[in-house]
């Protein structure tokens, strides 16, 4: 089956996005909470935030890294996807308390925030490599 052109960029550009996204709730959310602890309850995000953002990152990813290595051939894109989307679900299992750790909060940052960075330049390297590719055909 074809896949048309504009939806693996789409893909891509849908991860990056959720990715990005992703960080910022991970980093600058518990940031904004210490500095105005009033706002706190206002910017709370659902429970069900995690486990959606991840969600929607599995389908745009393997059709992204799905395009990208039948174009290109590399596989460090398809790599630094399946480590990112394994970091974003390991963070949500700390989340969720389905990991024994001594401090899960700290975890569930640290390997949702790493897991984001690692999709993000999986995204970013298979849009540039996709690119590439095409340029080369001319």
């Amino acid at each position: 089956m074809c896949i048309p052109a504009a939806r693996p960029r789409l893909a891509d550009l849908l991860g990056i996005t959720l990715s990005l996204t992703c960080l910022i709730h991970c980093l600058a959310l518990p940031l904004l909470i210490l500095l105005a602890p009033a706002l706190g309850t206002w910017i709370a995000m659902p429970e069900w935030v995690h486990a959606a953002i991840l969600m929607l990152a599995l389908p745009a990813a393997t059709i992204a890294m799905k395009d990208g290595w039948r174009r290109h051939g590399q596989a460090l894109p398809v790599l630094l996807a399946g480590a990112g989307l394994g970091l974003l679900a390991a963070g949500l299992a700390a989340h969720e308390g389905w990991l024994a750790l001594a401090d899960p909060e700290t975890a569930d940052r640290l390997l949702t925030s790493l897991g984001a960075i690692t999709l993000a330049t999986a995204h970013v390297l298979n849009w540039r490599w996709r690119h590439n590719f095409r340029e080369h055909l001319r």
